[in-house]
């Protein structure tokens, strides 16, 4: 059992470590994309979510989706991204997520007790973090580089104050944007009613959609100028960046909705 200590204390103190080095979107943009999702709803994911968050009194779709930031804990700490091997956007489950701990097959994982458990407390559970992890991994550095831990040891000045890239486009980048917070969400629904225009996103039979998503995230990152070489971000760069902040927002926005509509439907 002593022997045991020093292993069971490494594995609390990285844990440690990765939770406070590994954030996620603000909790601001979480609930925006919930709200978004939730103007989506079917009737049938309504009343699902209904039941769903009768068991704890005030839930609402927005309330949940940061809850997987404050409980975070071996192993679902890693659970909010992935990493590739800088410049290689394409996924290898053995080299990117070892025994399934990273958001690709967290979400799959999670989206099938939702779908199948007969336990409304783990389908409760679940649902958390499909909410969550949908709208983790639409954030880009959620889908990037190990080397550099998704942007975190990116050290960098934003508007005269240290950060790092990945601080950086989890808040400032939407606070900073002209009109802050209200003009963005307005502009996601904007975005939003053009995606709607569009045929909704084929899956196939057990194909785990997270997949791409990431991938997606990953080619952003990869994209000319997504770091900065001057490690400074000024106006410039949140205004060349803004609407890809807008489409990422709206499209996790329009995809949880998507997911939530279908697991109704199949209920």
């Amino acid at each position: 059992m002593l022997k045991a200590f020093p292993i069971v204390l490494a594995l609390a103190i990285l844990c440690a470590a990765m939770a406070r080095e590994v954030k996620a979107w603000g909790f601001e943009l979480h609930e925006l994309i919930a709200r978004q999702a939730q103007a989506m709803l079917s009737q049938q994911a309504k009343t699902m979510l209904e039941s769903l968050l009768a068991q704890e009194e005030g839930a609402s779709l927005p309330s949940i989706s940061t809850w997987a930031d404050k409980h975070r804990e071996f192993p679902t700490a890693t659970w909010h991204y992935v990493n590739f091997p800088k410049g290689q956007c394409q996924y290898e489950q053995a080299r990117d997520c070892p025994e399934g701990h990273c958001v690709i097959e967290a979400f799959a994982q999670q989206l099938k007790l939702l779908q199948t458990s007969k336990d409304p407390a783990e389908q409760l559970r679940a649902l958390k973090f499909v909410v969550h992890l949908t709208s983790d991994v639409h954030q880009p550095l959620h889908a990037a580089w190990g080397e550099d831990r998704g942007g975190n040891r990116f050290q960098l000045q934003a508007f005269g104050r240290g950060s790092n890239l990945h601080a950086f486009w989890d808040s400032t980048l939407a606070r900073q944007a002209e009109g802050g917070l209200e003009a963005l969400e307005s502009d996601v629904k904007l975005q939003m009613a053009r995606l709607d225009t569009l045929r909704p996103e084929r899956m196939g039979e057990g194909r785990n959609p997270m997949e791409p998503w990431a991938l997606e995230s990953c080619r952003i990152v990869a994209e000319d100028g997504f770091y900065p070489s001057s490690r400074e971000v000024d106006q410039a760069y949140v205004q060349k960046h803004r609407p890809t902040l807008v489409r990422r927002l709206a499209q996790a926005s329009r995809r949880l909705a998507e997911t939530l509509n279908r697991v109704a439907a199949a209920r």
